[in-house]
């Protein structure tokens, strides 16, 4: 889980800065197929407080890598993504 959610980090900025100028050219680059880059890009945007968890593994023990990359609409409030992923 900590792989992904630093992949999503480091992807977001490379999008961000322009090194890949979209999904599909950062797929090319890490050597990941296109839609998992897209799953994962989405944990870019986590609350703070849940990479943290996540980062000490002080997270519920029922979220996982796998769970997360299949959540199909994170929610951007931060309050949502807590009561969807258990941290309320």
């Amino acid at each position: 889980m900590i792989k992904a959610v630093t992949s999503a980090h480091r992807w977001f900025a490379d999008l961000k800065t322009g090194k890949a100028r979209s999904v599909k050219q950062l797929a090319e680059n890490v050597g990941v197929d296109k839609g998992d880059v897209s799953r994962i890009l989405r944990l870019a945007f986590l609350a703070p407080d849940i990479v943290e968890a996540i980062l000490d593994g002080r997270h519920p023990v029922d979220l996982t890598a796998y769970r997360l990359k299949r959540i199909h609409t994170l929610p951007y409030d931060w309050q949502a993504q807590r009561g969807l992923l258990g941290f309320t």
